[in-house]
């Protein structure tokens, strides 16, 4: 819960070695939670681990039910083990059950789920019944981590205020108990530099990023820093502060080395993409296409539908700058699909929509936009390779 992952996986590790014990629930959900541990920790599972993961995911499927909140704690380390059978079974089964707390915590793992996969419909109805089983049981905790939820699909809704309104709710129940951990109270802070840059607000935006930095010079994971430094870059090429934004993913690719890890892709995919903006306001073309087609990479590695629409952004950026404004717009018809919704009070997505529709006209932009957002999910995970530009030259 303190984002302590290496520790939590060496002392589960040691409980778990103990000689002599046979399978039971219990022991099987530690086993579980015990390897989302080795994952946020590994770049990679061995074959031999995905064996036991495959073992682990039919055994916990034939028991009747799981104990306490470890059932609903299970379902998330076999997602992102890429058991998805396994994981909807469990978190239907504890969605539907009578425990409301429990049904809670299942409702809010199936809407992070789908909030990755660009599913918001689902990730929608299961924030609000989460809402309403924490709201039921007066579970502090629970709201403040389903509220930033609600908050990010009124972004997307163009509710900025409703989102304000949000935040506010969950730093205030935040507040009486306390935060869980540094790594938490960093997420948060991006969240509110995120709301506060689309609003306009640049001075409180500066502001929360300062206290970010000094939060996650103190975070259990090493790549805290290099995310901050990414974000800052993104919001100082924006500014036109180009020499700060160059400084700052300096620092950030030194810190982040060749790791691959949670949040370590995350923070790469945003360094490298950053990285291409930067080239774009430079006129370094080249330069752009190499990092953006790095971030591709890193995104693609995240299973995080909404970190790879941030790349196809940037990709229809540089598209753009090529002055292939059809593929530009298509991008960001793809990009809106990956995310799941048309993320219009984003100021890179307005921008380039109003340049794409002054350049190819309403109708045109329109239709090219269109073109993209009626992909299906796996189709625009391709369409969106920057590697494309090259291949097909307008």
């Amino acid at each position: 819960m303190s984002g302590r992952h290496s520790d939590a996986a060496y002392w589960l590790g040691e409980a778990l070695a103990v000689p002599g014990a046979e399978p039971t629930p219990d022991r099987d959900c530690a086993h579980a939670i015990h390897l989302i541990n080795r994952v946020i920790t590994r770049p990679e599972t061995t074959a031999d681990d995905q064996a036991r993961i495959r073992e682990l995911a039919d055994r916990l499927l034939t028991y009747p039910q799981l104990p306490g909140p470890y059932g609903a704690l299970t379902a998330l380390p076999l997602a992102f083990l890429q058991e998805e059978k396994t994981t909807l079974a469990l978190t239907e089964h504890l969605a539907d059950g009578d425990d409301m707390w429990l049904s809670g915590l299942a409702r809010m793992f199936r809407a992070q789920s789908a909030e990755n996969s660009g599913e918001l419909d689902g990730m929608r109805a299961d924030v609000e019944a989460a809402l309403a089983c924490f709201r039921q049981v007066g579970d502090r905790w629970g709201q403040a981590t389903a509220l930033p939820m609600r908050a990010q699909l009124r972004q997307y809704d163009g509710d900025l205020d409703g989102a304000l309104a949000d935040l506010h709710e969950a730093r205030s129940l935040a507040g009486e108990f306390g935060p869980v951990s540094l790594d938490d109270e960093v997420f948060s802070d991006l969240r509110w530099i995120d709301l506060r840059l689309r609003r306009g607000d640049t001075d409180r935006a500066i502001a929360v990023i300062e206290s970010a930095r000094e939060r996650a010079l103190r975070a259990s994971a090493p790549e805290m820093p290099a995310l901050v430094d990414a974000w800052e870059a993104a919001f100082r090429v924006r500014l036109g502060d180009l020499d700060r934004a160059r400084d700052l993913l300096d620092d950030a690719e030194r810190r982040l080395g060749g790791d691959i890890t949670f949040p370590g892709a995350h923070a790469r995919t945003l360094t490298d993409g950053v990285r291409a903006s930067l080239c774009l306001e430079t006129g370094d073309l080249t330069g752009a296409e190499k990092a953006l087609e790095k971030a591709y990479a890193a995104a693609l590695e995240t299973r995080d539908l909404p970190i790879l629409s941030v790349v196809a952004v940037s990709t229809a950026a540089l598209a753009e700058a090529y002055g292939r404004h059809h593929e530009s717009a298509v991008l960001l018809g793809a990009a809106s699909r990956l995310r799941g919704a048309h993320d219009r009070t984003d100021p890179q997505v307005r921008e380039l929509t109003r340049r794409g529709r002054a350049a190819l006209g309403e109708e045109a932009f329109a239709a090219a936009y269109g073109k993209g957002w009626a992909l299906d999910g796996r189709t625009a995970v391709t369409e969106v390779d920057p590697a494309r530009l090259r291949r097909e030259p307008g």
